[in-house]
């Protein structure tokens, strides 16, 4: 499928910068054959380790999907799509080139997300820069730099949701293993200490770039791997420095945390329709060791097998058996896979129909 490119003045709009891979070929066509084989193979070789480990059959996956309520799958795929309806204001509200319409924005992401999970090594992040750069005329830096920011928010999410969910297992007096509580009164602090540094880099970004500049002048001098670090974090400050009123940050982030709710509550949702139930802190405490996996620069395909490893551990650290994490786990990474796939092919189909019209109505 190819899209249109907006025309402004008789010539193309190309990304700024020269940064002519962000928004030239579709991610899905960079890929080699090479890295789609070894994505498949590194997914499959993963779940096929996790199914032996834990002595979970095939079978008891089919028996658990089969088993899943009705309600629970159509509730969870309401709330599924209502991230998408967050994830489209949370776009509106940064970019700041252009005035796209929410219609278009729900394909975009639809498109954005299926990439997003069936792409390996996250290939499927550039698809976001690539089509709101064709449908929008939004240069290539901008899309990047809201897509950075909206990364970098979620982490902010990410990093204040785990440590209050501790904090409240603990309250409820939930009874991990004795070996788990001092691993978390250590790991907690730090979640805390990430979400300040986050929100710090948002705020004073360009500040803290040139303090830490300054500070690794001398005994990091010459060191390829913190200029490397310093260039990035000087980019997402430039990012943040773009959107100008702080009530910009205010808003995309409380969306940020609407939406990483929503994703616990399709979490909570399923697992109770599986015959799993577990309360809410604890699929934050599992999901996010899932999380982790997903941070891998090995994402296989689908992200099958580092989700499940993840969740697995999560569930055998809370008390669960090894059988029930990795049964739940990959029976929920199937249904949501689903969801994904009903929404992406809805966003392909729609912007073939509507690209152009879109596009159009940008250029008048």
């Amino acid at each position: 499928m190819e899209l249109p490119v907006q025309k402004t003045g008789g010539r193309d709009r190309r990304p700024e910068g020269g940064q002519e891979g962000s928004g030239g070929l579709p991610p899905w066509r960079r890929l080699s054959a090479w890295g789609w084989v070894a994505s498949v193979l590194i997914s499959a070789g993963i779940v096929f380790l996790l199914l032996r480990l834990t002595d979970v059959s095939a079978s008891l996956i089919l028996k658990t999907l089969r088993g899943i309520s009705p309600t629970a799958l159509a509730l969870g795929f309401a709330l599924h799509m209502f991230t998408y309806c967050l994830r489209c204001l949370r776009f509106r509200l940064l970019i700041h080139s252009a005035r796209p319409a929410i219609a278009s924005l729900f394909e975009i992401v639809s498109v954005h997300n299926l990439l997003n999970h069936v792409l390996p090594f996250r290939a499927g992040e550039l698809s976001y820069i690539y089509l709101i750069r064709s449908l929008h005329g939004v240069p290539a830096a901008e899309g990047l730099g809201t897509l950075t920011i909206c990364r970098i928010m979620d982490l902010m999410a990410f990093a204040l949701f785990y440590p209050i969910a501790i904090v409240l297992l603990y309250l409820k007096g939930f009874a991990f293993p004795s070996y788990v509580w001092p691993v978390l009164w250590v790991v907690t602090p730090l979640f805390f200490v990430l979400a300040a540094l986050l929100v710090l880099l948002a705020l004073r970004g360009k500040a803290l770039a040139g303090r830490l500049r300054r500070l690794v002048a001398g005994p990091a001098a010459g060191s390829r791997l913190a200029d490397r670090i310093l260039r990035k974090v000087e980019e997402v400050a430039e990012s943040f420095a773009h959107l100008g009123k702080r009530r910009v940050y205010f808003g995309a982030f409380l969306l940020s945390l609407a939406i990483l709710a929503m994703i616990y509550l399709v979490v909570y949702i399923l697992l109770a329709g599986m015959g799993y139930p577990m309360q809410m802190p604890l699929v934050i405490f599992c999901s996010t060791l899932a999380s982790l996996g997903l941070l891998l620069p090995l994402y296989s395909f689908g992200g099958f097998g580092t989700l499940e490893a993840g969740w697995t551990v999560g569930c055998v650290m809370a008390g669960f058996s090894k059988e029930m994490g990795m049964a739940s786990g990959l029976s929920f990474h199937i249904i949501v896979l689903g969801y994904v796939s009903i929404m992406g092919l809805y966003g392909l189909v729609r912007i073939g129909k509507t690209g152009w019209r879109w596009a159009r109505s940008e250029a008048a």
